[in-house]
């Protein structure tokens, strides 16, 4: 009697993969933007979970997207979304779940690390003092009105520092007088008589200066206005 002997074995489902496209790893996301996160999956099928007689099946599922740990989104297709991110250095991963909510074993995830910012994504930040002029004589009082670029002003609420975004600082004879975040010019009051220096700086969010160091001064002469006596009529 022959024998035939027959080996049947199964293709084993490839291994589902998940990568994020963009933003890429360090990225800097300017100007309070929503970062466009753009992925692909393999070997997966992106499904609703919870859908009605549902069964799964093992390689399909949804995505969970992450900020900083937290879940900040539901991803049940392939479609790029966007998320807000206050300023600051912040993670976006994405991880792959089962229809039952499980996350995938072995784990299937990606991570990247981005900065966000008020500001702009590119240039020297710099600061112009536009008035008062070198040696001007002024009373106890003057507007300093000033000129910025490649910097954007924010109020400071304890956010972390971001690039090319914080706020100014004025000060008289090397001590700060007030914290700025407009930029309309500013009244300076009770200058003290004589010859002073008047400077302006750009800080980080926290207060700390730039690096570099974007500042610029001015002397001025102070004087108290002078008393006119008007005759007796």
């Amino acid at each position: 009697m022959l024998a035939a002997s027959f080996s049947a074995s199964t293709a084993k489902a490839a291994a589902p993969t998940l990568t994020i496209l963009s933003p890429s790893d360090g990225a800097l996301v300017p100007g309070g933007d929503p970062v466009a996160v753009r992925f692909a999956v393999s070997d997966f099928t992106m499904v609703q979970p919870g859908r009605a007689g549902q069964i799964g099946g093992p390689n399909e599922g949804h995505a969970r997207a992450f900020l900083d740990g937290q879940v900040v989104r539901l991803v049940t297709d392939l479609e790029p979304f966007s998320l807000f991110v206050p300023s600051g250095p912040h993670t976006i991963r994405m991880r792959l779940f089962a229809d039952d909510g499980a996350p995938l074993s072995p784990d299937v995830s990606a991570s990247v690390r981005i900065i966000a910012t008020q500001g702009p994504a590119a240039g020297v930040p710099r600061i112009k003092i536009l008035s008062p002029t070198p040696l001007e004589a002024t009373g106890h009082g003057i507007y300093v009105s000033y000129r910025i670029s490649n910097f954007t002003l924010v109020d400071p609420h304890g956010q972390p520092n971001a690039p090319n975004e914080g706020h100014l600082q004025l000060l008289v004879e090397g001590i700060v007088v007030m914290e700025v975040v407009q930029y309309d010019p500013v009244l300076l009051v009770s200058l003290p008589d004589g010859d002073i220096t008047i400077a302006a700086r750009l800080v980080n969010n926290d207060g700390s200066e730039l690096t570099p160091s974007a500042a610029a001064s001015v002397a001025i002469h102070v004087a108290a206005s002078s008393a006119v006596s008007l005759p007796l009529v």
